[in-house]
């Protein structure tokens, strides 16, 4: 490759999919590329691991930690829309279709799976930073306006957080019992809802919740993937 080669500029962009029908961790069709008009000056990556000390009076200095699961990735960065021509919306129209994939997508409500478009943020060929998330906020600043009021300039801080995947052992070809659809719980849903979905009987919403883990269904928190009783579990 030739030294001009390296030198090419590679443009980061915004990829938004179709949210997965019937649950699962793989997104649909790509729905739109969003270029981003300036490379982000700084990315703020963040991966936790849960731990849980337990207290225990017969150690010398503190007992085991037990490891509890893998949080997901977050992804937060600064995009800047500028607009020198103060004749043009444009600022305040690309504001306006990233707030957009903060809410269901027209086919998941059809489905009755409301849903928001997942994304992914891409720049050449960073991977650590390109995972397949949801659009956890948008924070969009204007900072330029035109004699007519239109916005010139808007500063939209962006926070994406990872889907995940289906746990390991898991194998959807198998055929095997211990395989289980998933599904994402977003924001609106209920655990009731997420089981009228899947069985048609929402009384199943205790089942959901012991197969998850999960001791306070009011504190499920959108995006979370949730595991699914199967024909086993009947």
């Amino acid at each position: 490759m030739s030294e001009a080669g390296h030198d090419k500029m590679v443009g980061a962009v915004l990829e938004f999919y179709a949210p997965p029908s019937g649950g699962g961790a793989d997104p649909g069709a790509l729905l739109e590329e969003i270029p981003l008009q300036f490379n982000p000056a700084e990315l703020a990556l963040v991966k936790e691991a849960s731990w849980v000390r337990h207290s225990s009076r017969s150690a010398p200095h503190a007992a085991v930690p037990e490891f509890t699961g893998s949080k997901p990735r977050t992804l937060a960065m600064t995009v800047i829309l500028d607009d020198p021509d103060p004749q043009n919306s444009s600022v305040d129209e690309r504001v306006s279709k990233l707030l957009e994939f903060c809410a269901p997508t027209e086919e998941s409500l059809h489905a009755e799976q409301p849903s928001p478009a997942w994304v992914k943020f891409r720049w050449g060929a960073f991977e650590s930073v390109s995972f397949v998330s949801f659009l956890c906020a948008v924070k969009a600043t204007y900072t330029r306006f035109s004699a007519q009021g239109n916005p010139l300039r808007a500063v939209c801080e962006i926070s994406l957080e990872e889907i995940g995947s289906v746990a390991k052992g898991q194998n959807p070809t198998s055929g095997s019992p211990a395989f289980r659809q998933s599904c994402v719980f977003v924001r609106g849903d209920s655990l009731q809802s997420v089981a009228a979905r899947n069985s048609g009987r929402p009384a199943d919403w205790r089942r959901i919740a012991e197969l998850n883990d999960v001791d306070d269904p009011s504190k499920i928190e959108p995006g979370r993937v949730l595991l699914l009783p199967g024909g086993t579990d009947q």
